[in-house]
């Protein structure tokens, strides 16, 4: 079997940036496992939520969530980190960690709270949106619409006939454009064989 160049620069390039090569976790020695290849520590999401609560409680731990949080950090992003950190160690398997997800939020937000810090749920949350007057937003379009011309007048400047073939302007001269489909259209009475004469 040959090996296209296009699959050598591929591999070259998944080399040079530190990407694994597609199929390389099925050269792995099998007795040299990542841990989530083998079966999860944790299978019932009861003893996993405790084990997160205990992970969450210690001491240190909860210092980092907290200034996580005080910092902007939002509620989904420590607890998504948290529980993809215990499956990387294979502590649970995927579904177990989506069923993870709402209570470490639930841990997440009570921590917060009795901690007295607000917080957010998505990064970004506590962005409100500018109001501006109806004056304001008129005059703020009338200006995207002007430098939206502008810009229309700078393209079509740059347009130069003579890069387009003969050939193909001839075509489009030659062409006739069909109406619009909203273009009304006068209306052509057909007699049909069983329609009532008068």
């Amino acid at each position: 079997m040959a090996v296209s160049e296009k699959a050598i620069n591929f591999i070259q390039g998944s080399l040079n940036t530190g990407r694994a090569i597609p199929g390389q976790s099925l050269t792995n020695s099998p007795d040299q496992q990542y841990k989530w290849e083998q079966p999860a520590e944790y299978t019932n999401p009861r003893e996993a939520m405790l084990y997160v609560f205990e992970t969450l409680t210690v001491p240190e731990t909860t210092t980092n969530v907290l200034l996580s949080l005080s910092n902007g950090v939002g509620v989904v992003d420590i607890a998504s980190i948290t529980l993809y950190a215990g499956f990387l160690e294979g502590k649970w398997n995927p579904d177990v960690m989506l069923l993870l997800m709402e209570p470490t939020m639930y841990m997440v937000m009570a921590l917060a709270e009795k901690a007295g810090i607000p917080y957010n749920l998505e990064a970004g949350d506590d962005e409100t949106p500018v109001e501006m007057s109806p004056d304001k937003q008129v005059a703020t379009l009338e200006k995207g619409i002007n430098e939206l011309d502008k810009m229309k007048q700078v393209a079509a400047s740059r347009v130069n006939p003579q890069s387009v073939p003969e050939e193909v302007r001839k075509v489009i001269e030659e062409t006739e454009l069909s109406p619009s489909l909203l273009e009304k259209v006068e209306e052509k009475t057909n007699t049909s064989l069983l329609a009532k004469e008068e």
